[in-house]
């Protein structure tokens, strides 16, 4: 967290960065989206309007804003860009505990699509950057309903934004949720990348609908699939050709990562009746050794 108490300074962010961060055309692009946000407030006594709030909490974010306090902070150091920007108002630094009671009013889904279509303005009409789709449990972002809500993200994996995120009320509801989302995304001939709970047939065939190829996880929640993929790929009797096999040593703070990959298509034809899309199977393989602390006898 960042106290208030003193000067206020951005962390690991070059001049350059944070001159990009805090582009005008961005920031005014975002606030005219932020207008299409219901504003729940009584219009009686408001000394900030909704768009102007949320593009200050979203620029300070950016700028590695961990608290309610520093983007309050962050205003006050941004005061002359913020009148630039948005004109001379009689109040423009936020404060924590408007944060704290404006914030859990709005709409989330609204604030959701605002800003996947935000994102998505700003990416070229060519765009096949591969997408990952990944759930987490938010912790500390309690509610009613649940301890910690779990969110459905597809991110790009490059530029690393999020296209699209929903609300997962289970688990195990990932996979339908994801084979309902995925058409509401731009239709590009791209990759998806998944853990092993999408790893559905059908899954692979909304993708292939949507121009998209897949590149989906094998794991012990589908242990006939697992031990199948085992049991070839263990074969001794199993040709792996130098072109379908690599090795990479990764050392890092003392500690030593070797992986090895095999691509086979042996298995496609015994597969072709469960997975028709499949084209080939691969064996990813970690051995992960840590250095000991070691010292010389004198």
């Amino acid at each position: 967290m960042y106290s208030t108490a003193h000067s206020f300074t951005l962390p690991d962010v070059s001049d350059e960065q944070h001159a990009s961060r805090l582009a005008d055309a961005p920031l005014l692009s975002l606030y005219e989206a932020f207008a299409a946000v219901p504003d729940p407030r009584s219009r009686h006594g408001q000394r900030y309007d909704l768009p102007y709030l949320l593009t200050c909490l979203v620029a300070a974010l950016v700028c590695n804003c961990n608290s309610k306090d520093s983007v309050g902070q962050w205003c006050r150091d941004h005061h002359l860009l913020l009148r630039r920007l948005f004109g001379p108002r009689d109040f423009d630094t936020l404060t924590g505990s408007l944060s704290r009671r404006r914030l859990s009013r709005l709409s989330v889904g609204h604030l959701e699509l605002v800003l996947a279509a935000w994102v998505q303005a700003g990416r070229s009409e060519q765009d096949e950057e591969a997408v990952a789709l990944d759930g987490k449990a938010v912790r500390g972002a309690a509610c009613s309903e649940h301890k910690a809500p779990h969110l459905l993200s597809f991110s790009t994996q490059n530029s690393q934004e999020t296209l699209l995120q929903v609300r997962v009320w289970e688990k195990s509801n990932e996979i339908p949720i994801a084979k309902a989302v995925l058409p509401c995304l731009p239709k590009r001939p791209r990759v998806y990348t998944a853990d092993a709970r999408p790893t559905h047939a059908d899954f692979m065939q909304v993708a292939h609908v949507h121009m998209g190829a897949t590149v989906l996880t094998v794991k012990g929640n589908q242990p006939t699939l697992y031990a199948d993929l085992d049991t070839s790929f263990s074969d001794p009797d199993t040709i792996i050709a130098p072109s379908e096999q690599d090795c990479t040593v990764d050392r890092h703070r003392g500690r030593t990562e070797t992986r090895t990959i095999q691509v086979s298509c042996g298995m496609n034809d015994y597969l072709a009746s469960r997975w028709p899309l499949v084209r080939e199977a691969r064996s990813l393989e970690a051995d992960r050794d840590r250095a000991q602390n070691r010292q010389d006898d004198p």
